[in-house]
Protein backbone atom coordinates (compact mmCIF):
# COMPACT_ATOMS: atom_id res chain seq x y z
CA UNK A 1 0.00 0.00 0.00
CA UNK A 2 2.19 2.72 -0.98
CA UNK A 3 0.07 5.44 -0.25
CA UNK A 4 0.03 4.12 3.21
CA UNK A 5 3.64 3.59 3.51
CA UNK A 6 3.93 7.43 2.07
CA UNK A 7 2.16 8.69 4.55
CA UNK A 8 3.67 6.99 7.55
CA UNK A 9 7.04 8.13 5.90
CA UNK A 10 6.22 11.75 6.22
CA UNK A 11 4.57 11.06 9.78
CA UNK A 12 7.61 9.93 11.15
CA UNK A 13 10.18 12.37 9.48
CA UNK A 14 8.03 15.44 10.98
CA UNK A 15 7.75 13.49 14.42
CA UNK A 16 11.43 12.57 14.74
CA UNK A 17 13.68 14.26 12.50
CA UNK A 18 16.49 12.51 13.70
CA UNK A 19 16.02 9.02 12.67
CA UNK A 20 17.10 7.79 9.40
CA UNK A 21 14.17 6.75 7.53
CA UNK A 22 13.94 4.20 4.32
CA UNK A 23 10.20 3.82 3.33
CA UNK A 24 10.65 0.52 1.01
CA UNK A 25 8.03 -0.62 -0.89
CA UNK A 26 7.92 -4.54 -1.59
CA UNK A 27 6.26 -7.93 -1.61
CA UNK A 28 7.19 -10.57 1.23
CA UNK A 29 5.73 -13.30 -1.46
CA UNK A 30 9.69 -11.68 -3.05
CA UNK A 31 12.30 -14.00 -1.26
CA UNK A 32 15.39 -12.38 -3.38
CA UNK A 33 13.96 -8.73 -2.51
CA UNK A 34 13.55 -9.82 1.01
CA UNK A 35 17.14 -10.95 1.22
CA UNK A 36 18.92 -8.15 -0.40
CA UNK A 37 16.70 -5.68 2.10
CA UNK A 38 17.87 -7.70 5.10
CA UNK A 39 21.29 -7.93 3.60
CA UNK A 40 21.65 -4.05 3.06
CA UNK A 41 19.80 -2.87 6.73
CA UNK A 42 20.14 -5.10 8.67
CA UNK A 43 17.48 -5.50 11.27
CA UNK A 44 17.48 -6.13 14.95
CA UNK A 45 13.52 -6.35 15.37
CA UNK A 46 10.88 -7.25 12.80
CA UNK A 47 7.40 -6.29 13.32
CA UNK A 48 5.39 -8.25 10.62
CA UNK A 49 2.06 -6.94 9.39
CA UNK A 50 2.24 -8.03 5.85
CA UNK A 51 -0.41 -10.29 5.18
CA UNK A 52 -3.58 -10.42 3.34
CA UNK A 53 -6.91 -10.18 5.92
CA UNK A 54 -10.25 -9.51 4.04
CA UNK A 55 -12.15 -12.79 4.75
CA UNK A 56 -14.79 -12.42 1.45
CA UNK A 57 -12.01 -11.96 -0.97
CA UNK A 58 -9.42 -15.18 0.67
CA UNK A 59 -12.40 -17.26 0.96
CA UNK A 60 -12.76 -16.59 -2.93
CA UNK A 61 -9.19 -17.40 -3.70
CA UNK A 62 -7.90 -19.33 -0.89
CA UNK A 63 -4.29 -20.04 -2.71
CA UNK A 64 -3.78 -16.26 -2.40
CA UNK A 65 -3.75 -16.68 1.40
CA UNK A 66 -1.33 -19.62 1.46
CA UNK A 67 1.05 -17.50 -0.95
CA UNK A 68 1.21 -14.29 0.86
CA UNK A 69 0.18 -14.98 4.42
CA UNK A 70 2.25 -18.38 4.57
CA UNK A 71 5.13 -18.41 2.56
CA UNK A 72 5.58 -14.71 2.58
CA UNK A 73 5.21 -15.13 6.02
CA UNK A 74 8.57 -18.28 5.73
CA UNK A 75 10.13 -15.85 3.75
CA UNK A 76 10.57 -13.33 6.50
CA UNK A 77 11.33 -15.87 8.94
CA UNK A 78 14.16 -17.42 6.68
CA UNK A 79 15.83 -14.06 6.11
CA UNK A 80 15.47 -13.28 10.07
CA UNK A 81 17.37 -15.96 10.97
CA UNK A 82 19.94 -15.61 8.61
CA UNK A 83 20.73 -12.43 9.27
CA UNK A 84 20.49 -12.35 13.09
CA UNK A 85 17.19 -10.64 13.73
CA UNK A 86 16.77 -10.82 17.52
CA UNK A 87 13.18 -10.71 17.81
CA UNK A 88 10.12 -11.12 15.40
CA UNK A 89 6.43 -10.38 15.94
CA UNK A 90 3.68 -11.35 14.01
CA UNK A 91 0.80 -9.44 13.90
CA UNK A 92 -2.11 -12.31 13.48
CA UNK A 93 -5.98 -11.83 14.63
CA UNK A 94 -8.43 -13.15 16.65
CA UNK A 95 -9.75 -15.18 13.66
CA UNK A 96 -6.81 -18.10 14.61
CA UNK A 97 -9.18 -19.08 17.19
CA UNK A 98 -10.46 -22.47 15.92
CA UNK A 99 -9.97 -20.97 12.42
CA UNK A 100 -13.14 -21.10 10.75
CA UNK A 101 -12.28 -19.21 7.27
CA UNK A 102 -8.85 -19.62 5.32
CA UNK A 103 -7.50 -16.10 6.65
CA UNK A 104 -8.01 -17.37 10.01
CA UNK A 105 -6.42 -20.12 9.48
CA UNK A 106 -3.72 -19.08 7.21
CA UNK A 107 -2.93 -16.68 10.36
CA UNK A 108 -2.85 -19.99 12.86
CA UNK A 109 -0.23 -21.80 10.33
CA UNK A 110 2.41 -18.64 11.33
CA UNK A 111 1.38 -18.71 14.60
CA UNK A 112 2.54 -22.76 14.77
CA UNK A 113 5.29 -22.08 12.23
CA UNK A 114 6.48 -19.46 14.93
CA UNK A 115 6.33 -21.43 17.82
CA UNK A 116 8.04 -24.41 16.25
CA UNK A 117 11.16 -22.15 15.59
CA UNK A 118 12.04 -21.70 18.73
CA UNK A 119 14.60 -23.30 20.22
CA UNK A 120 14.71 -24.32 23.69
CA UNK A 121 18.27 -22.32 23.52
CA UNK A 122 17.49 -18.77 25.55
CA UNK A 123 20.33 -16.95 23.62
CA UNK A 124 18.92 -18.48 20.20
CA UNK A 125 17.70 -16.06 17.94
CA UNK A 126 15.16 -14.59 16.51
CA UNK A 127 12.97 -15.11 18.88
CA UNK A 128 9.46 -15.91 17.78
CA UNK A 129 5.99 -14.37 18.86
CA UNK A 130 2.47 -13.53 17.98
CA UNK A 131 0.15 -11.19 18.79
CA UNK A 132 -3.47 -10.90 18.23
CA UNK A 133 -6.05 -8.85 18.27
CA UNK A 134 -9.09 -8.15 16.19
CA UNK A 135 -11.08 -5.23 15.66
CA UNK A 136 -8.72 -2.16 15.69
CA UNK A 137 -10.68 1.20 15.38
CA UNK A 138 -9.14 3.03 12.35
CA UNK A 139 -6.78 0.35 10.99
CA UNK A 140 -7.18 -0.41 7.24
CA UNK A 141 -9.13 -3.21 7.91
CA UNK A 142 -11.52 -1.80 10.44
CA UNK A 143 -15.37 -2.64 10.20
CA UNK A 144 -16.14 0.96 12.02
CA UNK A 145 -16.43 2.57 8.36
CA UNK A 146 -19.05 -0.51 6.75
CA UNK A 147 -21.58 0.47 10.31
CA UNK A 148 -21.10 3.88 9.49
CA UNK A 149 -22.13 3.71 5.88
CA UNK A 150 -24.90 1.42 6.86
CA UNK A 151 -25.90 4.10 9.57
CA UNK A 152 -25.75 6.73 7.05
CA UNK A 153 -28.19 4.86 4.72
CA UNK A 154 -30.54 3.89 7.62
CA UNK A 155 -29.34 0.68 8.55
CA UNK A 156 -29.40 -1.81 9.43
CA UNK A 157 -25.90 -3.07 10.51
CA UNK A 158 -24.68 -6.01 9.87
CA UNK A 159 -23.14 -8.80 12.18
CA UNK A 160 -22.08 -12.06 11.96
CA UNK A 161 -24.45 -12.91 14.04
CA UNK A 162 -27.40 -11.42 16.61
CA UNK A 163 -25.40 -12.70 19.50
CA UNK A 164 -22.16 -11.80 18.72
CA UNK A 165 -19.70 -10.06 20.92
CA UNK A 166 -17.12 -7.39 18.92
CA UNK A 167 -14.43 -6.05 21.02
CA UNK A 168 -12.60 -2.80 19.81
CA UNK A 169 -9.19 -0.99 20.53
CA UNK A 170 -7.82 1.62 19.66
CA UNK A 171 -4.61 2.07 17.66
CA UNK A 172 -2.92 3.30 20.14
CA UNK A 173 -3.86 0.13 22.13
CA UNK A 174 -2.49 -2.07 19.63
CA UNK A 175 0.80 -0.72 18.96
CA UNK A 176 1.63 -0.85 22.26
CA UNK A 177 0.39 -4.55 22.69
CA UNK A 178 2.85 -4.97 19.71
CA UNK A 179 5.48 -3.66 21.56
CA UNK A 180 5.06 -5.52 24.25
CA UNK A 181 5.00 -8.41 23.10
CA UNK A 182 8.31 -7.89 21.47
CA UNK A 183 9.75 -6.83 24.62
CA UNK A 184 8.64 -9.50 26.76
CA UNK A 185 8.49 -12.44 24.38
CA UNK A 186 11.05 -15.56 25.01
CA UNK A 187 9.69 -17.33 21.83
CA UNK A 188 6.77 -19.28 21.07
CA UNK A 189 4.33 -17.26 23.46
CA UNK A 190 0.74 -15.92 21.41
CA UNK A 191 -0.30 -12.68 23.09
CA UNK A 192 -3.41 -11.62 23.34
CA UNK A 193 -5.20 -8.13 24.79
Amino acid sequence: DEIALYKLEMQIRESYQHLNIFAILGDIQDAHHIDKLFSQYRPKIVFHAAAYKHVPILENQPWIAVKNNILGTINLMEASKQYEVKRFVSVSTDKAVQPANVMGASKRVIEILMQNQNDSNQLATPRFVSVRFGNVLGSAGSVVPIFRRQLQKGGPITVTHPQVTRYFMTLTEACQLILQAGGMGQGGEVFIL
